[in-house]
């Protein structure tokens, strides 16, 4: 049987200095363990870890990466810990601006699997490239403990830093779906640390099926700040990563409202859709099976984030759910998934996170039963 790399992890990198610092800065390392948790799908006997120094101002030196089932917390499980190294030697220097992919690396991985990625971080790189809203809590200890067991007194921290993704081996022909998006594709508002998000759902809901993480909070399809913009990272971020065969675009939401909040213009309509028709057709070129999701309501968010909720931008949202109805065979309608019957500009009081634009846990699983029935339909009579 052919086997190839498949994505099974990714945590989309978002700039440690000009984006997310605004709400949620980054930080530096210097001889201290980072441990890092991560819940893999797909079953294989090797794997490989991304380090990235994406966004990092000068090159980045690792001294020592392990892997290790996980435990509870910041333990692992005893027996199970085992060095990734990277051109076969345990240290790796990352150039500003660019990736690590380790060698392979014997591990055996199941359907789900939840795994502990240490790096002891022997000097300071200055601020990390990071992932803000991880949802998952990692523990940073001083010295090198990339073996320890357990992480004794351990500062906890609430970011992703410098871990890019982990590929498995795997039979060729496995589906690997690219979720593609910004805080609700991210898991804000779903409870931490219970892997609640609506892409964590859908891979239960699709068999022998990869769901990566693409989502950014705070994303915009056409402006940078909280990270790169969608149609710069399309490539970078879906289109480069190995075995993708589907992906889910939920994008557009933050290019309507956050204008309004930072006091910006208003974005007109038919740039949005020029947006989502470039990605569209980018992934087609690729040979990949897109599902585009209409964009969410948000009525009533002004009281928890100002300038959101305009009636200018729900013309806005109208007119581009409009467009994406009528312009593809398949979409995911999470509008009319999560919106309330009697209000329809409205997110649903038991999908409401708090906020009026997140879906809450139960949200996320509406959201995840919608999009497993369009990818399905993506593909035609079985």
């Amino acid at each position: 049987m052919t086997t190839i790399w498949t994505a099974a992890f990714r945590s989309a990198p978002v700039s440690a200095y000009e984006s997310m610092t605004l709400i949620h800065p980054s930080r530096a390392f210097n001889d201290q363990t980072l441990r890092q948790v991560v819940r893999v799908r797909g079953a294989g006997d090797r794997l490989r870890i991304r380090l990235s120094n994406q966004y990092g101002k000068q090159p980045l030196t690792i001294a020592r990466t392990s892997v290790a089932a996980h435990d509870t917390r910041s333990s692992i499980t005893a027996g199970t810990d085992t060095a990734v190294t990277f051109g076969g030697t345990a240290q790796v220097t990352i150039e500003a601006g660019a990736e690590a992919v380790s060698d392979p690396v014997d591990f055996v991985t199941a359907g789900v699997s939840d795994l502990a990625v240490s790096t002891y971080h022997a000097s300071d790189a200055g601020p990390a490239t990071y992932h803000p809203f991880a949802l998952q809590t990692g523990y940073v200890v001083a010295g090198d403990a990339v073996s320890r067991t357990r992480l004794t007194g351990a500062e906890e921290v609430e970011s992703r830093f410098h871990l890019g993704g982990i590929d498995i081996e795997a039979p060729e022909g496995r589906r690997v779906v690219a979720a593609f998006g910004d805080s609700i594709t991210d898991g804000v508002g779903t409870t931490h640390g219970t892997h609640r998000r609506y892409p964590d759902l859908l891979a239960g809901r699709l068999a022998d099926t990869s769901v990566v993480n693409l989502g950014i909070a705070g994303n915009r399809l056409l402006s940078d700040v909280f990270g790169e913009r969608g149609i710069a990272r399309f490539e970078r971020d879906v289109l480069a990563a190995p075995g993708v065969t589907h992906v889910v675009v939920e994008l557009g939401l933050n290019d309507i409202g956050l204008p309004g909040m930072l006091g910006l213009p208003a974005v007109p309509a038919d740039d949005l859709i020029d947006g989502l028709d470039s990605i569209t057709r980018q992934a087609a070129r690729a040979g990949l099976t897109t599902v585009v999701a209409t964009l969410t309501p948000f009525a009533g968010a002004d009281g928890v984030s100002p300038g959101f909720d305009t009636p200018e931008g729900e013309r806005t949202r109208q007119h581009v759910n409009k467009w994406i109805r009528a312009h593809f065979d398949v979409v995911a309608d999470l509008d009319r998934a999560l919106r309330d019957p009697a209000a329809p500009a409205v997110l649903r009081s038991d999908y409401d996170s708090g906020d009026h634009i997140h879906p809450n846990d139960a949200g996320a699983e509406a959201m995840a039963d919608i999009v497993a029935r369009a990818v399905r339909e993506s593909e035609g009579p079985s």
